[in-house]
């Protein structure tokens, strides 16, 4: 059956406090005011998870020596803040910030995506794994050592900030998880070949929040589904995560015949030139797993699997 989830990803700029006296609680009620206000403008589209830019609490002009005072003033304020806005429209946030996480530590900072659930509560903080140097160095920002999948109520999210977009070792302890979607927050947009190549490495939905660039959302072949402009710092749209990738070879006829059965409720998306389909399903007490079965399809990646045994076993 279908699974319909509306993604919503915000690529504002940095807060410009070049205007306003120092001052840190002035700081952050303009923080506060500036998410809300971008809350506000995808909240017709009613999101199923709202994603934020990287150091969505940040501001210029500062110093390093500020910003490490500025995040402990701020404590945990601001994920207090978005858990009633959460409860209130129903939606999950994936808010992506530096916190301060261990006072006790001689590193205490993390850069890091906390995810808040629809009832307000944080069901998942991932911490950057692949920090610039200078992060580490000067920023006092410990490095992140777990790759696990967030759960969110529709589905499996993997977590990936900014510069952790170049190292393959991250993408690849993602992959044998089979997340439903990756969630990016970035400060870099990472080039649409990049941000492609972990959609369909991972064979997952993607949804980019980057600041002051392109936001994409992405289907598991890498295609843009949505993204904002230079008018349009935001961007939301509905996918269906009850999907699967089959290759083609064995599964023409059979792709038809499912197709000729179950007609405009069985999607069979062709990207063209990668030799495989999406199917996605929008039938009632059906998934897209029930459609394989009855028809005997083959999905890509127990394709690859058996070819690569069948070389292991003929060299």
């Amino acid at each position: 059956m279908a699974n319909l989830v509306t993604l919503s990803t915000i690529g504002a700029k940095e807060a410009d406090f070049s205007s306003l006296p120092k001052n840190f609680t002035v700081y952050e009620k303009e923080i506060k005011a500036k998410l809300k206000r971008q809350i506000d403008e995808v909240l017709p589209s009613n999101p199923d998870l709202i994603v934020f830019p990287e150091c969505a609490n940040r501001y210029v002009p500062n110093t390093r020596l500020e910003l490490k005072e500025y995040y402990k003033h701020l404590g945990d304020s601001i994920e207090e803040f978005l858990k009633p806005i959460a409860i209130e429209n129903n939606t999950n946030i994936a808010y992506s910030a530096v916190r301060y996480a261990d006072p006790s530590d001689i590193k205490p900072f993390r850069n890091s995506t906390v995810y808040i659930n629809r009832k307000g509560e944080v069901n998942g903080i991932y911490d950057k794994n692949h920090l610039i140097v200078e992060e580490n160095t000067q920023g006092d920002v410990r490095y992140g050592t777990q790759a696990e999948l967030v759960e969110l109520d529709f589905g499996k999210a993997a977590s990936v900030i900014c510069f952790d977009l170049n190292f393959d070792e991250l993408l690849y302890k993602y992959k044998p998880q089979n997340p439903d979607l990756i969630v990016f927050c970035s400060m870099f947009h990472g080039g649409l070949m990049r941000q492609a190549q972990w959609a369909y490495t991972c064979r997952s939905y993607f949804v980019g929040a980057v600041c002051d660039n392109p936001c994409y959302i992405l289907n598991p072949y890498g295609d843009i589904i949505a993204s904002s402009t230079n008018y349009t710092k935001h961007v939301s749209a509905k996918v269906n995560l009850d999907y699967a990738l089959c290759h083609l070879d064995y599964n023409w006829d059979k792709f038809t015949a499912a197709k000729k059965k179950y007609k405009d409720a069985l999607t069979v998306y062709d990207p063209g030139f990668v030799g495989s389909v999406m199917l996605t399903c929008e039938i009632p007490d059906m998934t897209v797993w029930d459609i394989i079965s009855e028809f005997e399809i083959e999905p890509l990646d127990d394709y690859l699997e058996r070819v690569r045994a069948h070389r292991l076993t003929n060299l």
